[in-house]
């Protein structure tokens, strides 16, 4: 996860304004206000943190495990992967409503987990090795690849969107 790019997406969001539009009740981008100036200072701001570093070494290891264990649980909490990983064993009903499992059946949400979990494994032991680990963007997009050439054979797009996975629109 890169942090400079999530600020930078809101960043841009906040200098957006919206508007609803009545014909296709969706609200869109009407307009963004272009300026460089908050972009340097917000930049500027980071670089002066450098001068804090030395402030650091006041602060305990395990208040700095602490904050990163939290930051890690917390990005966890939605991931559509790990949720179907701990729907794997989970009884029918015991599940929410909106499962993928009660759209399109267990099968179908087993097999993509699968597959996904198959696609990290490989992705995992591909970066470990020393002599493969060089070509591990190309690897990413050999992932994308089979995204969007070979799981079309086995699902239709209802089935995609039922597993939060949607094909994007081009």
């Amino acid at each position: 996860m890169c942090g400079a790019t999530v600020q930078s997406m809101n960043h841009v969001r906040s200098m957006t304004t919206t508007s609803f539009n009545e014909e296709t009740q969706v609200e869109e981008v009407s307009d963004v206000i272009e300026t460089r100036l908050s972009g340097f200072v917000v930049h500027a701001l980071i670089a002066l943190t450098i001068n804090l570093l030395g402030l650091l070494k006041y602060i305990p290891v395990p208040v700095f495990s602490g904050l990163f264990l939290y930051l890690g649980r917390k990005l966890m909490t939605g991931n559509t992967f790990l949720q179907r990983l701990r729907d794997f064993i989970a009884e029918k009903k015991r599940l929410p409503q909106d499962n993928p499992i009660f759209a399109i059946g267990r099968f179908k949400v087993n097999l993509f987990t699968g597959i996904q979990l198959s696609c990290f494994i490989g992705m995992w032991l591909f970066k470990q090795n020393a002599a493969t680990s060089i070509f591990f963007p190309s690897a990413i997009g050999v992932l994308m690849l089979i995204r969007s050439k070979v799981l079309p054979r086995f699902f239709t797009e209802e089935e995609f969107v039922a597993l939060g996975d949607p094909t994007p629109a081009l």
